[in-house]
């Protein structure tokens, strides 16, 4: 499947925040893939957090961590808000 079908401006109901990583030793996917993309959706003004992972094979999570502290910032989710819970 090639991502670049689903972006772009006539697609107005995408995402508007991305998360990408790819392994640098990934045999799966071309590095290239994830870089096209990533410049794609970076000029059409969405926020790309865009990083490889080195020496690092296909669906490689080295950085859990800093996942979920950027999924409560594109949320606006914070810590006194879970804890008043």
């Amino acid at each position: 499947m090639n991502p670049m079908h689903h972006i772009g401006e006539e697609n107005p109901g995408r995402s508007r925040h991305w998360w990408i990583r790819l392994g640098t030793k990934d045999s799966d996917t071309s590095l290239t893939v994830s870089a096209n993309l990533a410049a794609a959706l970076d000029n059409l003004g969405d926020d790309v957090n865009h990083l490889y992972y080195w020496d690092e094979g296909h669906g490689s999570n080295v950085d859990p961590g800093d996942f979920l502290a950027w999924i409560a910032k594109v949320t606006g989710d914070s810590k006194r808000r879970r804890s008043a819970k």
